[in-house]
């Protein structure tokens, strides 16, 4: 049986650019990590730290869950110099 691998698309450039928006917000808002965890109904902050770091390959979901938390839409937390029409 030949089992072929799929590809796991990840935009790891993206992701730390989201990841450094989410930061700036959050400090501007004057939270850490843990206090935003907790507006996200999440005991830990480890997912928003890792988030912030572009470690993790979040959904689409959770990006309007963050958004929500920070009273920011969620084109807000996106890089102004996003391709969003890139194949990359």
């Amino acid at each position: 049986m030949n089992q072929t691998k799929k590809k796991y698309y990840r935009q790891d450039d993206f992701l730390k650019k989201v990841g450094e928006k989410v930061r700036a917000v959050r400090l501007e808002r004057g939270l850490t990590q843990t206090d935003l965890a907790f507006k996200c109904n999440d005991k830990d902050y480890s997912q928003i730290n890792r988030l912030e770091l572009g470690k993790v390959n979040f959904s689409v979901s959770y990006l309007f869950l963050i958004a929500s938390a920070l009273d920011v839409t969620p084109a807000d937390l996106l890089p102004e110099d996003a391709d969003l029409d890139s194949d990359q």
